[in-house]
């Protein structure tokens, strides 16, 4: 290799992840000012076709954040990138818009793995109905307390899409500097 140390790629226990999806604006009149999203979208074949697979341990779990629109192609996602679907966390963030006469105020994580995890693991347990007021977060931003319920589950955790650095996770997105180059997982 011409002298080059070849470098082993991280992989990783944790997958937490929140993809941009390809979310469509709407006009209305009780809400003149909306603002547009603040972070560029994905079409979904894109986020299909990122290499979490590659990236991640052949004992891992997946936390795959979606909303009501997104829910059924959540569930191809974490099948194309190589999990099995385990549990359905809803996050009641207490707010959210009125659309077709009910009130979007929940989100869902989808739990997915690969290998075998613990069925009766020796830890708190991670409750899949969570309440935490949003009310003072960023459009799209996730309570900090998801993500430290879930740091039991490794040391090695990524967060994709991430909005801010957070000690013992790497990260990438957008509004970070990135800790690892995802191009390298692609093969």
């Amino acid at each position: 290799m011409n002298g080059l140390k070849e470098r082993k790629m991280k992989k990783y226990d944790i997958v937490y992840a929140d993809p941009p999806w390809d979310v469509k604006m709407f006009k209305r009149k009780t809400r003149p000012n909306q603002q547009k999203h603040a972070y560029p979208m994905m079409k979904l074949e894109d986020i299909k076709k990122l290499p979490i697979n590659n990236m991640t341990k052949d004992t891992s779990i997946l936390f795959l954040w979606t909303t009501q629109g997104y829910l059924k192609q959540a569930f191809d996602v974490l099948e194309e990138w190589g999990f099995n679907y385990q549990r359905t966390i809803t996050w009641d963030k207490q707010n959210g818009m009125c659309l077709y006469g009910f009130h979007h105020r929940t989100e869902f994580i989808l739990v997915g793995r690969k290998g075998n995890l613990p069925k009766f693991p020796k830890r708190k347990t991670i409750p899949t109905m969570i309440q935490i007021s949003s009310k003072k977060l960023r459009h799209s931003e996730k309570p900090k307390e998801i993500r430290e319920m879930i740091e039991v589950f490794g040391d090695d955790r990524i967060e994709l899409f991430a909005r801010e650095e957070i000690s013992g996770w790497d990260c990438f997105g957008n509004e970070v500097e990135n800790s690892i180059n995802l191009s390298e997982y692609y093969t």
